[in-house]
């Protein structure tokens, strides 16, 4: 992965377009850089823009509140302060971040983040932000929607936002935090900068679930100690209870089924009465609808005897109308065929005047053949004439065109050269100015060169003299400081052990106060009938009291009431009051006993931390100001009064730096005159000759052109005469092809009118033959009818004849009905008689029935018909035994209530005791299941779990420590081979092994800024090599606070970025730093410019 690019525009103090391309000279030479500039400049701004391109988030904004924290917008608008639209400059409409880089796959692709505001006016309301992704190889959009852009971007990139963060953007001063922090505090920084936490969530939901486990347990436990079921005992009383109900219910319900069997024979009797009476009615019907149907009976008589003669009435009635309708067409078609002879003449005359036209046609067209020829000859010349004609006037105009086109090219290349000749002399003029008394040119820039590294030197040595005297001040402040706070703390400590002491008074004070206190209530109490009371609470029932000797002890658990009681009861409150109070006095001056004993223990701490730090500070002054003695400037500095040489050495270094700036200024204006001058002869020399060449195409183009111009004229002339011959020979005609198709198009019409005419001669003829034919049948068919009609007639006479008795009404009425009706009629005379057939043999069954149910009663007397049966006195018996049966069911029911009552409530006891043993059994099975996962996840909780997850998580980091390291070693070796890191002293504890002092391994704490700044930079780009996995990162940008560093830390710092730079790294370095300024030749400037906006420029020192 390597950024290519990056560009922005109107991004907080960044205003208007800026690019920093790292393709181009001189980024692209360089592999080291420095990001400079006044704090608040905008070098972060930088970085923002890169993060922005590439996922539209900064690890700034990324730690910001989200919902809590507003900014107000334009208008009543708001934006949360985690929003990356509110990098957008104040004051305008849009702005972008964009970034090219080389993908995983080695494709170039540009990733584009750009907001802007309603209407494009600074005052509209803020868009959503919109991202795009192109493949800058094939030129192709890959996507415009936000969603497929976080989903392509990582893919193509390789790295997501928080790897890109470790991988590309160092923080060191997180790797600072790392190496001092303690175990636990370590694995979470571990954890987060290796974005691992599932590990600390696998221990918090171990923990958790040992825990929801036990808590499952108990509740199943709760459970079955809740429903318990009956003791066997129990259970049996209940079953017993439930067995006598049982029977006692049998038995009223052997009562009812009696009662209901007598009630079943009523009810039965009850229904074969009504059928029997039922029977009778659909027999008195039946025979009624027989006696209606009489006239349907005569008539499905006659209809039988007709029958034979059926059709030949029909048919007799039908023929009259036949035939008069065959004659009314037989007159039509006569009619038609005449009609046809006339159209079949006169289609014979058309098809005679159609074959004289078409042969006239044909005639025409074969004598115009000749002249057709000659005339397409003659146009297919002139086609040939105009098209070399058109080519050739369109070469001229060409030519022409192209001869101005090189006359404006010569007179812009003139205007060129005299532009480019003044800025050449310029340029001249301005070189020779800086060389002033110099013949060479190098000599010029030597000398300015060891003017501007004097002046740097001096500055860096001032700089270094103010940090060292500075430190110096520093100690010796810091050192007045700490003797005056030891001097506070010893005042206090004696003043908490004058506190202590009254303290302790206090508390033996009242602490003899309470004993004393409680020593004469106790005694007050032994005195009130201590021995009384106890004897009465050791009394036993039937054994003999030890004071009268009697068995009988009536005021055992409840004493008599006495007068004295209420008195000894206030007696015995106030007592309590006093322990109470006394109680609360001691705890009291107990509590302040310790907390003035507390305050104590951490004052002396304290007072110990002090001296230790007293002497730190007089050890580090002493070094200070040995540094300063050894300063080669510090006899200046010394000749300076003390209150002066703040302002002395920013005099001096003011000189210095305006020294270098003007030297570097000259320079680089040297440098650029050289390189101005280079290109300015070179495009003087193209012009040159671009002035010659087109000199050269100017005289070709004069040639040709008076070449064609020549041309031209006789071939219009040869054009013209072709035109007027063609034009002579066709006559009206356009053209060849439109006399053609006029000759064509006249001889295919003949055709097809000839084709018409013949067709309608054929059709008229096949007319006239089936009109012929159709007559010829119609007069046979007449024929037949007539002499049909005549032989129906004398037959149907003679069966009248036959029977006199029908009339010719009653005929007529017959031979209308339709065969539906007559079935009808017929199919209903037919069930009349089944249904008076069935009616009276139901009515004899239904009698039978009835019969026989009442004779098993025995309501008739012996010797009796069984019409007795269904007479009025069997009626009255039968009623007279109903009455009883209610009477009895009507007693029994309350009965019938109450067992049942009875069964069912034992029933429910026994059932509820089957449920809670059922319940137990379950409940039982549960519980054990519920203890095996407890003893589950117990196990795994006594490994990896705990409820904030550092169990799981010390073990997991442990192992991500070991990867860390071997990769941060791999780094280490390339930048120091001295240093090696090794877990060590505890789980998760750093150890560095020093390769100078036989392999002595030292406590991370102990090393000096520069070895803390190199094992930190491994670290990182260990960290960094973890979360790239197998991508080459070629891009680096490292934000470090330099400026804590000695001289001799910032050399070391500054080594280790040149061996970052040589194992072919681009590394960018964010520092305001000025030694590393001047140690890094290759700056991006951002530079205020005023207004609260900043320019970014690059430069070389």
């Amino acid at each position: 992965m390597k950024i290519l690019a990056i560009r922005l525009e109107n991004l907080a103090s960044l205003a208007g377009f800026h690019e920093i391309d790292f393709t181009a000279a001189p980024l692209a030479d360089q592999g080291l850089f420095a990001i400079t500039g006044p704090t608040g400049a905008g070098k972060s701004t930088l970085l923002d823009a890169l993060c922005l391109a590439l996922y539209g988030n900064t690890p700034r904004l990324r730690h910001a509140p989200n919902r809590d924290s507003q900014l107000s917008d334009v208008g009543d608008a708001t934006l949360a302060t985690a929003d990356a639209r509110t990098l957008l400059r104040r004051g305008c409409a849009s702005g972008f971040a964009e970034v090219d880089f080389v993908g995983r796959d080695q494709h170039r692709y540009r990733a584009r983040w750009a907001v802007r505001r309603a209407r494009d006016r600074h005052d509209g309301r803020l868009q959503a932000a919109e991202q795009s992704l192109t493949d800058l190889d094939d030129q192709r959009l890959l996507t415009a929607q936000k969603r497929e852009f976080e989903r392509l971007l990582p893919e193509r990139l390789g790295l997501n936002f928080d790897q890109f963060t470790r991988a590309v953007l160092l923080a060191q001063s997180e790797f600072a935090a790392f190496l001092t922090a303690d175990d636990n505090a370590r694995s979470e920084l571990l954890e987060k900068l290796t974005a691992t936490g599932e590990y600390s969530q696998i221990s918090i939901a171990a923990y958790r679930r040992a825990r929801d486990a036990k808590q499952i347990v108990e509740q199943w436990e709760a459970r079955l100690a809740d429903d318990l079921p009956a003791e066997p005992e129990a259970r049996a009383e209940l079953e017993r209870h439930a067995q006598l109900a049982q029977g006692e219910l049998e038995d009223v319900l052997r009562h009812a089924k009696r009662l209901d069997t007598r009630a079943q024979w009523h009810a039965t009797d009850t229904k074969l009465r009504e059928a029997h009476a039922e029977g009778g009615d659909r027999q008195r019907d039946a025979e009624d609808r027989w006696q209606d149907l009489a006239p349907a009976r005569a008539d499905h008589e006659w209809r039988r005897l007709l029958a034979p003669q059926r059709h030949r009435l029909t048919r007799q009635a039908e023929l009259p109308g036949e035939i008069a309708r065959l004659e009314v067409t037989h007159t039509q078609t006569r009619e038609a065929l005449e009609h046809a002879k006339v159209t079949h003449r006169t289609a014979a005359h058309e098809r005679d005047q159609a074959e004289q036209a078409l042969s006239q046609a044909e005639t025409a067209r074969q004598q115009a053949e000749p002249m057709l020829r000659q005339a397409r000859d003659q146009a297919q010349r002139l086609a040939t004439r105009e098209h070399q004609l058109a080519e050739l006037e369109n070469t001229h105009t060409e030519r022409r065109r192209q001869a101005d086109e090189l006359a404006t090219q010569r007179r812009q290349a003139g205007e060129e050269q005299q532009r480019q000749r003044q800025q050449h002399d310029r340029w001249q003029a301005t070189l020779r100015q800086l060389m002033g008394d110099h013949e060479r040119l190098e000599d010029t820039r030597r000398e300015a060169q060891r003017a501007h590294d004097r002046a740097a030197q001096r500055r860096l040595a001032l700089g270094e003299l103010e940090s060292r005297w500075q430190e110096a001040h520093r100690a010796d402040q810091a050192l007045r400081t700490l003797k005056e706070r030891l001097t506070e703390d010893e005042r206090r400590l004696e003043e908490l052990v004058s506190q202590g002491q009254a303290a302790r008074r206090r508390l033996d004070d009242t602490d003899g106060r309470h004993r004393t206190i409680l020593e004469l209530v106790e005694r007050s109490r032994a005195v009130r009938s201590e021995s009384v009371a106890k004897l009465r609470e050791g009394l036993q029932s039937g054994e003999p009291c030890p004071v009268c000797g009697g068995l009988d002890h009536p005021w055992r658990h409840h004493p008599p009431t006495t007068p004295e009681s209420a008195q000894l009861a206030a007696q015995q409150a106030e007592e309590e009051r006093q322990l109470t109070q006394a109680q609360q006095e001691r705890d009291q001056a107990q509590q302040q006993r310790d907390d003035l004993l507390g305050q104590y223990r951490a004052l002396e701490a304290s007072l110990r931390q002090r001296r230790q730090d007293l002497e730190d500070a007089e050890h580090r002054g002493t070094k200070t100001r040995r540094a300063l003695d050894d300063h080669p400037l510090h006899d200046e500095l010394n000749a300076i009064d003390a209150a002066e040489r703040n302002a002395w050495l920013a005099h001096q270094r003011q000189e210095a730096e305006a020294t270098r700036a003007q030297q570097e200024r000259t320079l680089n204006e040297l440098t650029r005159a050289e390189t101005e001058l280079a290109p300015l002869e070179e495009a003087l020399r193209q012009i040159e000759l671009t002035l010659t060449q087109l000199d050269t195409q100017q005289s070709g183009l004069d040639q040709e052109l008076a070449s064609l111009a020549e041309r031209l004229p006789p071939l219009r002339g040869e054009r013209d005469a072709i035109a007027a011959r063609l034009e002579d020979l066709l006559g009206d005609h356009a053209s060849p092809d439109v006399w053609q198709r006029h000759l064509d198009a006249r001889q295919d019409s003949a055709r097809q009118v000839r084709d018409a005419a013949l067709a309608r001669l054929h059709e008229a003829q096949q007319n006239q033959q089936r009109l012929a034919q159709q007559a010829r049948y119609e007069d046979d068919r007449l024929t037949g009818l007539r002499e049909e009609r005549s032989t129906l007639d004398r037959e149907l006479t003679e069966w009248r004849g036959a029977h006199p008795e029908l009339s010719d009404a009653a005929l007529a009425r017959l031979l209308a009905q339709s065969d539906d009706e007559a079935s009808r009629q017929e199919r209903a005379l037919i069930d009349a008689e089944q249904a008076r057939q069935q009616a009276s043999a139901t009515l004899a069954e239904r009698r039978q029935a009835l019969i026989a149910h009442r004779r098993d009663q025995e309501l008739a007397e012996r010797g009796e018909d069984d019409e007795a049966l269904l007479g009025g006195e069997a009626e009255a018996k039968i009623q007279r035994l109903r009455d009883a049966l209610a009477g009895e069911r009507e007693a029994l029911a309350p009965r019938l209530d109450t067992a049942q009552a009875h069964r069912d409530e034992a029933a429910h006891v026994l059932r509820d005791d089957d449920g809670r043993r059922e319940r137990q059994r379950e409940s039982q099975a549960k519980l054990e299941a519920a203890r095996a996962e407890h003893r589950r996840w117990g196990s795994i909780s006594e490994l990896i779990g705990s409820a904030d997850g550092k169990a799981f998580r010390r073990i997991a980091q442990a192992y991500n420590l070991e990867q860390l390291l071997e990769h941060a070693n791999a780094h280490l070796a390339t930048l120091s081979r001295r240093y090696r890191l090794v877990r060590g002293g505890s789980e998760l504890g750093m150890l560095v092994i020093d390769g100078d002092m036989g392999d002595e391994r030292r406590s991370v704490h102990s090393l000096s800024g520069g070895e803390t700044f190199l094992v930190s930079l491994a670290l990182a780009l260990g960290l960094a090599s973890m979360a790239s996995g197998q991508l080459r990162i070629e891009s680096l940008f490292i934000d470090e606070g330099f400026g804590s560093l000695d001289p001799q830390s910032l050399a070391l710092a500054m080594d280790a970025l040149d061996g970052l730079q040589a194992q072919g790294r681009r590394v960018g370095v964010i520092s305001h730093v000025q030694e590393m300024h001047e140690r890094i030749a290759l700056q991006i400037r951002v530079e205020p410019a005023g207004n609260g906006a900043s320019r970014v420029s690059v430069a070389m020192r």
